[in-house]
Parts: C-alpha cells; sequence; structure tokens
C-alpha cells in the first residue's frame, strides 16, 4: 500500500517540484544562490570602464596663452559683381551676354486704347498725357502731310477747349470686335497707313485701326471716323507713339 500512494503522489506532482534521488553512495550536493543579473552586468561592464576612461581631466588654453598673431579678415571678393547688360528687344549670337526683354501681349495694348477714350470723355489732360510718349505726336491724315503734327497732349487740350466731349458719356465709341491689330512685322509686309514710316517702327509697336461708332453727337463732330493708335513699349507698357486721325477743329 505505501508503494502505490509514493507512485501516484511522484505522478500528480508539478514538474518544478519532482525530486530525483542522487545515486546510491553519492552525498546530495549544497547548492549556492545564484547571483542577480545586475551584478553580473556591472562586473563586465565596470573594468572596462575604467581601461577605457581618461587618465586626467581634458584642459583647454587660457586667453592669455593664446599666440598673440594679428587675426587675418575672412576672404572677400576681389572682382565685383557686375551690372546685368541692358535690356534690348533683339540681339544677335555674336553679341555675347545680353539681356531680352520679354514681348508684351495685345491684351495691354488693347487697354491703352480703352483707356485713351475713357480720358478723353473725361477731359483729363494730365491723366491723358500719362498714356503717352514724350514725343508722342497727333497726326492729321486729311492735311496731306502738310506742316509740322502737334504734340498729342497739346492738340486734345486744345480739342477739349472747343469741344464737349462729355456728350460721348454713355454712347458706344468702338467695338472691339471691329479692331484692326498689327505688329510690325505686319506692318512692315503691308504698309496700313501713309503715315506710319516702316523704318521708325520697333521690333514690338503694334498698331490698332479703331472704327468709330460714334463720330457726331447732333451737329457736333467730335472724333474722325477712324483712329489709328500707334503704341510704342515703355517699360512693362505700351504707350500712344502716334494718333492718326482725319479731323479738323472747326
Amino acid at each position: 500500500m505505501s508503494q502505490r500512494s509514493s507512485r501516484s503522489e511522484r505522478r500528480h506532482a508539478p514538474p518544478g517540484r519532482r525530486a530525483h534521488p542522487p545515486p546510491a553512495g553519492v552525498p546530495d550536493a549544497p547548492r549556492s544562490p545564484s547571483a542577480p543579473p545586475s551584478l553580473l552586468l556591472a562586473a563586465l561592464i565596470g573594468p572596462s570602464l575604467l581601461g577605457c576612461g581618461p587618465a586626467g581631466g581634458a584642459s583647454f588654453p587660457a586667453a592669455s596663452e593664446l599666440p598673440e598673431e594679428r587675426r587675418r579678415p575672412d576672404g572677400v571678393a576681389i572682382d565685383p559683381a557686375s551690372a546685368p547688360p541692358r535690356p534690348v528687344n533683339r540681339a544677335d549670337a555674336r553679341d555675347g551676354v545680353v539681356t531680352l526683354r520679354t514681348p508684351l501681349g495685345i491684351g495691354p495694348a488693347l487697354d491703352v486704347v480703352a483707356e485713351f477714350f475713357q480720358r478723353v470723355i473725361a477731359e483729363d489732360s494730365e491723366a491723358l498725357s500719362e498714356l503717352l510718349t514724350r514725343d508722342a505726336l497727333a497726326i492729321q491724315t486729311g492735311s496731306g502731310g502738310q506742316g509740322q503734327p502737334p504734340s498729342a497732349g497739346l492738340w486734345w487740350e486744345q480739342r477739349f477747349r472747343r469741344l464737349d466731349y462729355g456728350k460721348l458719356a454713355g454712347e458706344p465709341i468702338y467695338r472691339e470686335s471691329e479692331l484692326q491689330i498689327f505688329r510690325a512685322e505686319d506692318v512692315l509686309a503691308a504698309p496700313q497707313h501713309p503715315a506710319i514710316q516702316p523704318e521708325t517702327l520697333d521690333d514690338q509697336d503694334v498698331v490698332i485701326r479703331v472704327p468709330i461708332m460714334t463720330a457726331r453727337i447732333a451737329a457736333d463732330r467730335l472724333l474722325g471716323d477712324e483712329i489709328v493708335v500707334w503704341l510704342r513699349r515703355d517699360g512693362p507698357r505700351f504707350k500712344i507713339y502716334r494718333l492718326l486721325e482725319d479731323f479738323q477743329i472747326q
């Protein structure tokens, strides 16, 4: 009975507690407690730190111990940067380094034409002069080319004093769909007016022929049947260089 009970106890005992008796005649060996992992890690790292550590503290020279040599300035450019070339409309490959202007579209030219008629209706001489180049001329096409054409600014000042352009307010002056637009190369191929001299055209000039819808108010003739607006580039915009119109002040 005692042997059966001992077998059943060994069969149901937990695996961690299963005893293994030593062989006969061999005494039980005493077990020493295992060292914690932290102590083992310190024992391994400690000697290496002691062996690799510096022998003494780092030392830096004091200001009084520095050499008294004169400090040299930082390097500077020997040649100053040159200014870019002046912008031009056209250049040749043999010209070397050049700066080309970006061509203006037709939109800015149409804006100047619209502003011109708005300022004419307002009879604003000062605002109108802002749209003109310094050498802008008003060419009377019906005069047969006789005489010196007047300055465009002075010509319109005379018209403002003699005629009432405020009567054109609210009236249709022109239709944008009827405008005829010509670039310099178009004018050179087929001159649009005898007063337009091809030799004086710039590469970026624009010529716009404006058919006038409302030239008269009652008995007052205020505009010619058409006005040719010759525009020339002035910096980032166009300005009026010539105004060609068949009109006489009565």
